[in-house]
This record gives C-alpha cells, structure tokens and sequence, in this order.
C-alpha cells in the first residue's frame, strides 16, 4: 500500500505480512496437482491464521 513502507512490502521483524506455506513446492509440482497442494500456515497482515495439527 502506497505509504506503508515502514511497516509492509517485506519479510522482516515489524513489517506485515501475507504468506503462505505450502506442503510442497509449488514450482515443481505438476500445474494439474496446484489447487489440490495443501496449505500449512497462511498468515494475514502479519498473524498466523491457521496452522495444520501436522506442525
């Protein structure tokens, strides 16, 4: 968002975040398999949301 450099736009100690793990790299995996590839953590303005009991 415009004017919120401090605070987002990157992956560092302060900043919000929106991320998501995957159970597999989605680069390698078959474009057919993509929307079924499990996610672990998503995480939304910086909050984990959820997190799979596999963790």
């Amino acid at each position: 968002m415009a004017g919120e450099e401090h605070i987002a736009g990157r992956i560092a100690l302060g900043h919000r975040a929106d991320l998501t793990v995957l159970a597999d790299d989605p680069l390698t995996v078959a474009a057919a398999e993509l929307p079924q590839l499990p996610v672990l953590v998503p995480a939304v303005d910086g909050g984990v949301t959820r997190r799979d009991a596999s963790l």
